[in-house]
């Protein structure tokens, strides 16, 4: 089975044809936001939600330190440090879309 992956290019493309826009003008529009998405989980703080209705939620939660995990190559026992990480939840809209 073949994964089908969508570009930013053609995110544009369709949202160009979708709004009766130029490309050029809807590149930027695009980047702006996904620029902006992308600051916003990058902020300084411990936890963080952005809600976009009818599409989901995107947020950033702090993982707990793992002093003892292992290095499956060498079995050796290394320190893992806390860091983010990014999840991303369905709105009810995709969730009923992916359920056909």
């Amino acid at each position: 089975m073949r994964t089908r992956t969508y570009t930013k290019k053609e995110i544009v493309k369709k949202t160009a044809e979708r709004l009766d826009l130029k490309v050029t003008d809807t590149e930027a529009i695009v980047d702006g936001v996904f620029v902006t998405l992308r600051e916003m989980l990058s902020e300084e703080v411990q936890s963080l939600r952005i809600e976009i209705r009818g599409f989901g939620v995107f947020e950033v939660k702090q993982t707990k330190a793992k002093p003892k995990a292992r290095n499956p190559r060498t079995n050796e026992v290394v320190y893992v440090p806390p860091r983010k990480k990014t999840h991303f939840k369905p709105g009810k809209l995709i969730k009923s879309a992916l359920k056909k």
